[in-house]
């Protein structure tokens, strides 16, 4: 049943802008004017139309969101008031729409955690999971504290990936950017010069120069196929089975795998830590853990840690058969913060170590890749003169032999 926002002025004159489910438009038209309300404006409030044109929530968003709720909750206001209180400041368009839903159907008696599920593309299995423990243990606002503290973390973590990618990024756009510019306008200027001169040009010139000469006169056929390259390569990250594929190579990669390795280990601690603060079962916990990791063999491996547990393991036992995965001096934590029954205060400051351990890393990679990329554009660069500016000087040599 589809819902309906509203502006409407009651007997009294108050302006009041709230939501209403009906059938259609004009059945929630019947029903404000039953309800002796004024309607000023009313608009369908396509939550689906949302999910398509504008974009995700951002990670920010959700951590703010989270935050501003468990601070209103702590001060005593009702859930419903809270989440309306934070729709009217949210800027995010899909955001407010799926506030307004939330509060329409709160008021109609449905969970928090319940209503959120029916937005799994925007709210993922850890935010959903520690809501419901909250909720069942009275303890909201102490799960919505630990979720802002994890999505700020995450966010944080992630904003120095890219930031630290950000240089080489540039830098590998700016030669790609290069080479076809001079593929597709400097060198076909000079082909019709060189090529129709009844003079002797080494094989590679003319190589080069002929391949510009084809990509200058076939520039619209040159777009297309880049575009579909780039489409193809995008499409290969988009679908998990090739993605996964491309990822159990890069993981192999030297500084690559190490830094991905570390990331999955901080995020795995880091989610752990927080379900387990928020009241969730190890088993459950576990099982919502594993799927915040992005290696393809890591989380095969995660997987089955809750049937370990189940089956009376402990978390320390079942990860020192993974030494391979997760590092000894996480395992030997981990094993110390079992006895004295403060796995997720551990656990918490393991994710510190390596998310402090993944920014080391990256400056590292990032100050070793600067040079190596200067070293790059420096041999193509000297590559370029010796196969085009050295040959020009021979053909000038000969031309002026000639007269």
């Amino acid at each position: 049943m589809p819902l309906f926002t509203y502006k409407a002025k009651d007997s009294k004159g108050r302006i009041t802008e709230e939501v209403v489910q009906a059938d259609s438009k004009k059945e929630a038209v019947s029903f404000l004017k039953s309800k002796e309300l004024q309607i000023l404006t009313i608009k369908t409030l396509d939550t689906r139309m949302g999910k398509v044109f504008s974009g995700s929530i951002s990670t920010a968003e959700k951590a703010a969101f989270c935050r501003f709720l468990a601070t209103m909750l702590k001060s005593g206001l009702p859930l419903t008031e809270s989440i309306d209180i934070i729709r009217q400041e949210t800027k995010s368009k899909k955001f407010r729409q799926i506030l307004h839903d939330t509060t329409f159907h709160i008021q109609k008696g449905e969970s928090l955690s319940t209503v959120l599920a029916k937005y799994k593309t925007d709210f993922d299995t850890v935010f959903l999971t520690m809501i419901k423990a909250g909720e069942e243990s009275g303890t909201l606002e102490k799960s919505f504290d630990y979720l802002a503290g994890q999505l700020l973390a995450s966010y944080e973590l992630t904003q120095k990936v890219k930031t630290s990618m950000m240089y080489p990024a540039v830098i590998i756009i700016a030669m790609v950017g290069n080479a076809f510019l001079m593929l597709g306008f400097v060198l076909p200027k000079m082909s019709d010069v060189f090529l129709d001169l009844n003079v002797e040009i080494p094989i590679t010139t003319r190589f080069l120069l002929s391949m510009g000469k084809t990509v200058g006169e076939n520039l619209a056929l040159t777009f297309i196929i880049l575009f579909v390259i780039l489409f193809i390569v995008f499409m290969l990250f988009v679908i998990r089975s090739t993605r996964n594929i491309i990822m159990s190579y890069v993981v192999k990669l030297p500084v690559i795998g190490s830094v991905m390795d570390q990331l999955d280990t901080a995020r795995f601690a880091r989610t752990l830590s927080t379900l387990l603060k928020s009241g969730v079962p190890i088993m459950v916990a576990l099982d919502v853990t594993s799927d915040v990791l992005r290696q393809p063999h890591l989380k095969k491996q995660a997987k089955e840690f809750s049937t370990q547990v189940a089956k009376g393991k402990s978390l320390s036992a079942i990860l020192t058969k993974q030494k391979k995965s997760f590092p000894a001096i996480m395992i030997q934590t981990i094993k110390a913060g079992e006895r004295s029954g403060s796995l997720e205060v551990v656990l918490e400051e393991l994710a510190k170590f390596y998310e402090m351990e993944v920014d080391y890393s990256l400056k590292r990679a990032t100050a070793l890749l600067e040079p190596l990329l200067m070293l790059v554009i420096g041999v193509a660069v000297g590559v370029m003169v010796v196969m085009l500016i050295t040959p020009i000087y021979s053909i000038v040599g000969g031309l002026e032999q000639g007269f």
